[in-house]
């Protein structure tokens, strides 16, 4: 445990880890896009990702997908009524904002 919860805590973490589990179970991938978010859900590595739909014979115009491809179709926008996509994007620009603000350069005005 990271930090000391109260049992009302820990009872209002714990739902909201079922409701990830139930959304991510629950989810039903029909297009490319939706099987990318299902197996980082499953995975949460961006490699580990794009080798199993490798394996799966997905491609990008008759190439094999690669990482920055999965990162590309994570932090695009999400369909309104996707909210499994909603969730992972933003737990994954939560992930990197560190990365991705040190990367910045740094203008003084």
């Amino acid at each position: 445990m990271k930090s000391f919860r109260t049992l009302e805590q820990a009872k209002k973490d714990l739902q909201i880890y079922l409701d990830y589990i139930n959304l991510i179970e629950q989810y039903k991938p029909t297009n490319f896009v939706q099987r990318v978010i299902k197996e980082y859900a499953l995975e949460g590595n961006i490699i580990r990702t794009a080798d199993i739909l490798n394996r799966h014979a997905f491609r990008i115009k008759n190439r094999a997908i690669e990482p920055q491809d999965i990162t590309q179709v994570i932090i695009s926008i999400p369909d309104h009524d996707d909210a499994i996509h909603k969730e992972i994007r933003q737990l994954y620009l939560k992930k990197t904002n560190s990365k991705r603000v040190s990367s910045k350069p740094y203008i003084h005005q």
